[in-house]
């Protein structure tokens, strides 16, 4: 789903029951507010439905043994698993670094959870060069609407569930008329029925320590 489809989705929605609300897609605070919204609901969705993701590092004789996760790795939620090929032992002094012995060559893979792709900002338009059928022909450079550009990383179920807790961000001013509070009632009780067996699990890290 890209970013203009979950606002459609989110404004037919609001529109949909409570038709006297109109002009939300219009309004200018709205238009400047709701990419922060749209990505503080994804970081509040991301741990049902948690997003796997792999980071490889060669180990050679001269790399740094002492390793700092962060510096390695930019969207790291959650480490779910580290292992080394060939197998040794290694040391975890905190959660953010890993020591490996002085002689250590090898593979050292970080099975982790990782952050959704959040949306920017201040988004520009996306150039995109369009192919030409003459190959003497100057390919020209065209642009997208970022909304259209962007596409969610998260759980389609997830993604069915984004435009209530969107919605009731926005309409968060109107408690007392009842907009905001019905879509956040709605966002509340979809996330309690979501399937969490998907979103429980254990850290293992192997040849090192449980978490």
């Amino acid at each position: 789903m890209t970013l203009k489809e979950m606002k459609q989705k989110t404004f037919s929605l609001i529109e949909e029951y409570y038709p006297e609300v109109t002009g939300l897609a219009e309004d200018e605070d709205v238009k400047n507010k709701i990419n922060g919204v749209v990505n503080q609901i994804q970081l509040d969705l991301m741990k049902y439905r948690k997003l796997n993701s792999k980071f490889t590092k060669n180990i050679d004789i001269i790399t740094d043994k002492t390793i700092s996760i962060s510096d390695e790795i930019t969207d790291c939620y959650q480490i779910k698993n580290i292992i080394l090929t060939p197998n040794d032992t290694y040391t975890m002094p905190d959660e953010n670094t890993i020591i490996l012995n002085d002689d250590y060559v090898g593979t050292l893979d970080i099975y982790y959870y990782k952050y959704p792709t959040l949306v920017e900002l201040n988004p520009e338009e996306v150039p995109v060069e369009s192919e030409t059928e003459n190959e003497n022909e100057t390919e020209t450079t065209e642009t997208i609407p970022y909304d259209e550009s962007f596409t969610f990383d998260l759980d389609p179920m997830l993604l069915e569930i984004m435009p209530y807790g969107i919605a009731a961000d926005l309409l968060k001013m109107d408690m007392i008329s009842g907009y905001g509070r019905y879509f956040a009632e709605r966002y509340a009780e979809a996330k309690r029925e979501i399937d969490s067996r998907r979103s429980a699990g254990m850290i293992f890290i192997d040849g090192g320590v449980d978490i």
